[in-house]
């Protein structure tokens, strides 16, 4: 029998957790007791979004993910039958998840977590593990039985395997600012040790290490005609409405900031990954924008660590046309000079070239 369906054969109460593999060799087992919980209110820094149901495995609490990844508006959501394997976005970044598995990729960068399960066909992930994929710092208030999630993260819980220096890479800061934060005198963490991640306002993501990385051009027209076509395709979608990991089949009528760029970039015979953080390892960096440039941001109220989170294609007269959360796709006009987008902004790429 295959592992799935033994998996698929658990009891709601007790749970068995098979380890080593199956095919040829002694399979050891334990019991794990299960304890299913009341639906439970999830706030976002205080405000009820939805509801969610958690259970608790030999104590610990966990979520199901795909309940969790939508609340906090991953609603891209692709699953893998033959591994057990959940990958989500919210445009931004990519999270792929294997169950049993106590390494999460995120973007590409890897995160120490404790061990999904898999339990009558759904996912669960630990708190601790949510807040570490999701950026955010996630626990149950047990006044009221609700889930309390703190987003962006200001505070990190250490999983197995980590190090300052891991940590200090997934939040974009330094171990000498993490021991600050933290008054610690050596670079010593535990598992289930609480830190203070340092103060936002600073860290902001460089270039993705790949930054010349070549797109795929199927179009033999000039630059200037690519140019045009990108900006003419991007001013045709002018009014449709933003939705966090919003999927193809949802285009044109929603649209994230990534899903947006690709759709249009497309229309032009070039191609460009799903999220932003990858679109932003295309190309070539550049200081003196033209049309048809990508340009990259941060989203402080969001993501603590200072991550691409935003992308949108400059248009030549200092305004940027993109898919933004608060008016969908629309022009921004003098984006440097705007405020907000300045304070967030990252760097810019060229693909057309």
């Amino acid at each position: 029998m295959s592992i799935h369906r033994l998996l698929r054969k658990r009891k709601p109460i007790v749970a068995v957790l098979l380890l080593g593999f199956l095919l040829g060799q002694t399979v050891m087992v334990h019991a794990e007791k299960i304890e299913n919980v009341s639906t439970a209110a999830i706030a976002i820094n205080g405000k009820v979004v939805n509801g969610i149901n958690p259970i608790k495995i030999d104590g610990v609490y966990f979520l199901p993910f795909v309940q969790l990844a939508k609340a906090l508006g991953y609603n891209y959501i692709k699953f893998e039958e033959k591994t057990l394997t959940y990958e989500v976005t919210d445009g931004s970044t990519d999270i792929r998840i294997t169950m049993g598995g106590t390494q999460a990729k995120k973007g590409n960068e890897y995160v120490n977590i404790k061990a999904p399960r898999w339990i009558n066909n759904t996912a669960y992930v630990s708190l601790h593990a949510g807040g570490a994929l999701f950026n955010s710092y996630i626990t149950f208030k047990t006044e009221n039985g609700s889930i309390q999630v703190q987003k962006p993260a200001q505070q990190y819980i250490v999983h197995s395997g980590d190090t300052l220096w891991n940590i200090s890479r997934l939040h974009h800061t330094t171990i000498d600012a993490l021991k600050s934060a933290n008054n610690l005198t050596s670079n010593i963490i535990k598992d289930g040790q609480v830190l203070k991640l340092p103060n936002s306002g600073s860290p902001k993501e460089m270039e993705p290490v790949k930054e010349h990385e070549p797109v795929k051009d199927s179009s033999n027209a000039s630059v200037a005609t690519q140019r045009k076509k990108v900006l003419d395709a991007a001013k045709q979608y002018i009014g449709a409405v933003y939705k966090y990991g919003a999927t193809a089949a949802e285009a044109p009528r929603l649209f994230d900031c990534s899903s947006y760029t690709q759709l249009v970039f497309s229309q032009a015979g070039i191609s460009l990954p799903r999220v932003s953080r990858d679109q932003a390892s295309k190309g070539v960096a550049v200081t003196q924008l033209e049309a048809g440039d990508l340009m990259f941001f941060t989203i402080k109220d969001s993501y603590s660590d200072g991550r691409v989170a935003h992308v949108g294609i400059y248009m030549g007269d200092g305004s940027m046309i993109h898919a933004s959360s608060s008016l969908g796709v629309a022009i921004t006009k003098n984006v440097m000079q705007n405020r907000y987008w300045a304070s967030n902004y990252l760097f810019s790429k060229r693909v057309i070239k």
